[in-house]
C-alpha cells in the first residue's frame, strides 16, 4: 500500500535532501564556491526550497556541519560502548581518524568557512557550540573506558582535530592513523 506523506514528512525530507546536496557540494567545491542555487539543483528543489528550510547559506553550511559529524560521531559512539576493551575502542579511534582524513576536503572547507565568518560573533558562537557537543560527546564515550583523567571536552577536542586536522588530508606520513596511536599510546595508564 502507498501511504502519503504528511505534509511535515514531506518538509523533513525536503530538508534533509537538501542537508545531503549541500554536504556533497561543500565538501567537493568548498563554502565560497558553493552556491545555494547549485545546492537547490543538486537536491531536485529551487532556491525557495532552500529559503524555506534556512535564512541562507551559512545556516545551511552549521547544519550540514552538525548533521555530518553528529552522524559520523553517534555510530563511533554506538561502536564504542560495545567494543569488548581498550584495544578495541584504540583500533576503533585509528580507524576512525584515518577514515577522517582521507574522506576529503572537510577540515579545509570549516578553515574556509571560519576565514569568511571570523568577525560575525553569532556565526562563530553557533560553530563553536556544535564544535564543543562533538567534542564533549566523544570525549564522554571514552574517558571511562580509557581510564582518562582529563575532562571529556578536551579528550574529544584533541580526537577530533587528530581526525580532522586538515594537514592530514593532504600529508600521508605521518598518517592520522599514526598520530592517533601515538595520542593514544600517550595516554595509557
Amino acid at each position: 500500500m502507498n501511504q502519503r506523506m504528511t505534509r511535515k514528512e514531506a518538509a523533513q525530507r525536503t530538508r534533509d535532501r537538501l542537508i545531503e546536496a549541500a554536504e556533497t557540494l561543500f565538501g567537493a567545491r568548498g563554502y565560497n564556491a558553493t552556491s545555494l542555487d547549485a545546492i537547490a539543483a543538486e537536491a531536485g528543489y529551487t532556491k525557495g526550497a532552500v529559503y524555506a528550510n534556512f535564512p541562507g547559506k551559512e545556516a545551511l553550511f552549521l547544519a550540514v556541519l552538525e548533521t555530518h559529524g553528529g552522524s559520523d560521531l553517534l555510530q563511533l559512539v554506538d561502536a564504542i560502548a560495545a567494543a569488548p576493551g581498550r584495544a578495541e575502542i584504540e583500533e576503533l579511534l585509528i580507524d576512525w581518524a584515518g577514515a577522517r582524513a582521507e574522506s576529503g576536503s572537510w577540515p579545509l572547507t570549516l578553515i574556509e568557512f571560519v576565514r569568511q565568518k571570523r568577525d560575525d560573533a553569532e556565526t562563530i558562537a553557533q560553530l563553536t557550540e556544535i564544535l564543543h557537543r562533538n567534542w564533549r560527546t566523544l570525549g564522554e564515550a571514552v574517558v571511562g573506558p580509557l581510564n582518562l583523567t582529563e575532562s571529556p571536552l578536551l579528550i574529544g577536542a584533541a580526537l577530533f582535530e587528530t581526525a580532522y586536522a586538515p594537514a592530514m588530508s593532504i600529508v600521508s606520513d605521518p598518517s592520522a592513523r599514526d598520530l592517533m596511536r601515538l595520542f593514544l599510546r600517550s595516554h595509557r595508564s
